[in-house]
């Protein structure tokens, strides 16, 4: 049986599995227990391989590749309990990175656990670059101009109250244990219009000052008007106020996601692999 770790003090072993990764912002804000997730590994003590599940994100392996029991245990975790449950949350697609130990591969792995049906896809890192950042605020502020009846708005008690629909709530909840935890590690914003909630940008994992970037404008028509870069502008101000760093990570696809990140001083990183496939074909196979 897959040991569950769900004390900081137990997840804190995996730390040094992580550490080659620039402190991982999401499995970082997940083994902190400040973001809401799962963390397996095959022993208690000093353990060799992990499964971390940060909801509705991402799915990690990590540590050594060839713990067969550990392997054979995740694939039926996965296919009895946190798939389905990923599948009543609303999540349809399972995502997944690795980051092995040096002399692993998981590709093997993968192939078999999976029977050779996940796709694989590019996730493309971001880093923040103040400079960058600052001279493209003296460039461009005429650009950040909205349409007529749109307004960003920083989240906060207030504009929660306001949002009737709750979207505001909903979008932390996806992420957070609670309203009162973002309120206290994370930062949002959003962008309102005849005073429904159309899109937001918020804190989605926080580790230490490291704030991952999370964005959505919800309906289409409300797209493609600045609305997005605005809000991000927003935000990240908005964290620079807290003396933190906004990091940023999307697939090579989203090129909408691209540009935004360029725009406000993001340096883009080496693309690195991620592996997907339908949650259900998953557990039909």
């Amino acid at each position: 049986m897959l040991v569950l770790l769900d004390q900081p003090s137990q997840r804190k072993q995996l730390e040094p599995f992580i550490s080659g990764t620039n402190g991982h912002v999401v499995m970082g804000g997940v083994l902190a227990g400040l973001q809401r997730g799962r963390v397996y590994a095959d022993q208690l003590l000093a353990p060799k391989s992990a499964l971390i599940w940060a909801k509705n994100e991402m799915f990690y392996l990590i540590g050594r590749s060839d713990n067969a029991h550990f392997n054979s245990l995740v694939r039926e975790l996965l296919v009895q309990e946190l798939l389905p449950e990923a599948l009543d949350a609303g999540e349809d697609m399972l995502n997944l990175e690795v980051y092995p130990e040096p002399g692993s591969n998981w590709s093997s792995v993968l192939d078999h656990m999976f029977k050779g049906r996940l796709r694989e896809g590019l996730r493309v890192p971001f880093q923040f670059n103040l400079a960058k950042y600052e001279q493209w605020l003296q460039r461009s502020s005429s650009s950040l101009l909205i349409p007529p009846g749109y307004v960003v708005q920083v989240i906060d008690r207030a504009v929660m109250l306001e949002d009737k629909s709750r979207i505001i709530e909903q979008e932390i909840l996806k992420f957070w244990h609670s309203v009162k935890d973002f309120f206290q590690y994370g930062a949002g914003t959003c962008t309102v219009y005849q005073g429904k909630v159309v899109g937001t940008c918020i804190s989605v994992f926080v580790s230490g000052i490291h704030h991952e970037t999370g964005i959505n404008t919800y309906d289409p028509i409300h797209r493609g008007k600045g609305l997005a870069t605005a809000m991000a502008r927003a935000y990240v101000q908005s964290v620079l106020e807290r003396n933190c760093v906004p990091h940023w990570t999307t697939e090579d696809f989203r090129h909408d996601s691209i540009a935004i990140a360029g725009k406000l001083g993001f340096d883009q990183g080496r693309a690195y692999p991620v592996y997907y496939m339908p949650i259900q074909e998953f557990l039909d196979c």
